[in-house]
């Protein structure tokens, strides 16, 4: 088993020589992670205060568990110490401050997900146009349940912040009120971003997926009309074959030919974007974006700073 190991003392610090936590006040160590962390919560155990909080959905997945002890810290974290890197540019003097640190550290966390849900949405369509098996929609059911999984994260957040806002640990949370309203600022800009997002993201799927099963029908009448004239030719031909071999042979090949071309002419959610010529634009810059009725060259420099 590892021992606990010293990272930094706080205000009134004091390490003892032995550099064990029993012989030190208000000084943080470190631990590796033995009991796995579930979720995103802060409790009491006894007179401590304990915080436990998941991150890493932009990233590498980790977790990481502050246990008060007396006057010390003991911060538990997985092998990726990505909390621990976010502490070096920090000063830590009061317990307050250090949970308000690991609650700005999961806000941030959850910002960077939330700024890149709506590229990866775009990249997801990207990636399933022209399929129609059900590997695609799993895919987009994977998206949704992470990013459910998120805003659970959100709502376990707020409800931490809104326990330390009302009171409920008044000892720990000493000299950190400063940090505590930037942290719930940058909270409120976090949970607006969500929202927002949340609704595009679910409003594009929506669009996608009716999409895709406007496609599939339009696929469904298609291939019926194909099997409709294909079943009429082939009773045409067919007697044919039976009197000119030629004409049976020809008219096989023109029933091919057909449903080859019916399906290249009705490829399934297929996108098509023809590509400016250099030096030309589709939208016009400025405060108010408008859409050109057509391309239209990009004036130069000297033009645009000529006075009129």
């Amino acid at each position: 088993m590892e021992t606990n190991s010293f990272l930094l003392a706080m205000s009134r610090g004091r390490c003892g020589q032995s550099g064990d936590i029993a012989d030190s006040a208000y000084c943080v160590f470190t631990a590796p992670l033995e009991l796995q962390v579930t979720q995103d919560r802060i409790y009491m155990e006894g007179e401590d205060l304990v915080l436990e909080l998941l991150y890493g959905l932009s990233g590498e997945p980790g977790a990481l568990r502050l246990r008060q002890m007396g006057s010390n810290v003991l911060l538990e974290e997985s092998p990726s110490g990505a909390f621990v890197r976010f502490l070096e540019d920090k000063s830590v003097k009061y317990i307050g401050q250090l949970i308000m640190y690991a609650l700005q550290f999961k806000i941030q966390d959850l910002s960077a997900y939330v700024a890149g849900c709506a590229d990866l949405m775009k990249e997801l369509e990207d990636t399933l146009d022209n399929r129609m098996d059900n590997s695609g929609t799993y895919q987009l059911l994977d998206f949704r349940r992470s990013y459910t999984q998120c805003g659970n994260m959100v709502i376990a957040v707020k409800e931490i912040l809104t326990h330390i806002d009302k009171g409920y640990y008044p000892m720990q949370m000493q000299n950190s009120y400063v940090l505590q309203g930037q942290v719930m600022l940058e909270f409120r800009f976090l949970e607006e971003r969500y929202e927002l997002t949340k609704n595009t993201v679910i409003k594009d799927f929506d669009t996608y997926t009716s999409i895709i099963n406007n496609n599939i029908n339009r696929s469904a009448r298609l291939l019926s009309l194909i099997s409709l004239v294909g079943v009429t030719l082939n009773f045409m031909f067919g007697s044919l074959l039976a009197v000119s071999p030629v004409l049976g042979v020809v008219g096989g090949l023109a029933i091919g030919g057909l449903s080859v071309g019916a399906g290249m002419m009705y490829r399934v959610n297929r996108r098509q974007e023809n590509p400016l010529e250099p030096g030309k634009r589709r939208y016009a810059i400025g405060f108010h974006r408008k859409k050109l009725t057509e391309a239209q060259e990009v004036p130069s420099s000297e033009e645009e700073n000529k006075p009129e």
